[in-house]
């Protein structure tokens, strides 16, 4: 993302990053007066209070409130677009679709991977979680006004399996 970001500067554009402090951003983003970043707060381990289940939706609704509040408050202006990274997807395709149609937004999604994919790592793939999260990365990722993809067999998968162009 950081990448695509120093590409849309380089053409002009004013750019807002949305995540999660961590590593280090590249010098060229750093030193650019034409890029700013927006944090979001670091999640609570709900898992330390409660079963895995409550973690997972305590995490979510969590995710969802602070998104959306950075997206709608802490935002230098409202974009004319907005590129999503996939995965993650639960929950910010969805939040980050609806903000752009509340703010009539292009809505562009950059296909990494599929979230459910990766979440099936860990629960497997019959789990119930595993099947929603495939669900709803379907049908929000329909949504998009344009995709990027990391590779062509990404893309033909989205195409052939999905009927996303």
């Amino acid at each position: 993302m950081q990448y695509h970001a120093l590409s849309l500067i380089k053409e002009g554009f004013q750019v807002d990053i949305v995540g999660y402090e961590g590593s280090m951003p590249i010098s060229d983003l750093l030193e650019s007066s034409s890029v700013h970043f927006q944090h979001l707060p670091s999640v609570p381990d709900f898992k330390k209070y409660m079963p895995n289940l409550f973690a997972f939706i305590f995490k979510v609704l969590f995710q969802v409130v602070t998104l959306f509040w950075c997206l709608n408050i802490r935002l230098t202006n409202i974009p004319h677009y907005m590129l999503v990274q996939n995965p993650p997807a639960i929950p910010s395709v969805f939040i980050c679709w609806l903000y752009c149609v509340l703010y009539n937004i292009k809505f562009i999604i950059d296909w990494h991977n599929y979230a459910y994919t990766i979440l099936s790592l860990s629960l497997g793939e019959g789990h119930k979680l595993v099947r929603l999260s495939r669900v709803y990365e379907r049908y929000f990722g329909r949504f998009s006004k344009a995709n990027l993809c990391v590779t062509r067999a990404m893309r033909s998968d989205l195409k052939d399996n999905w009927n996303i162009e």
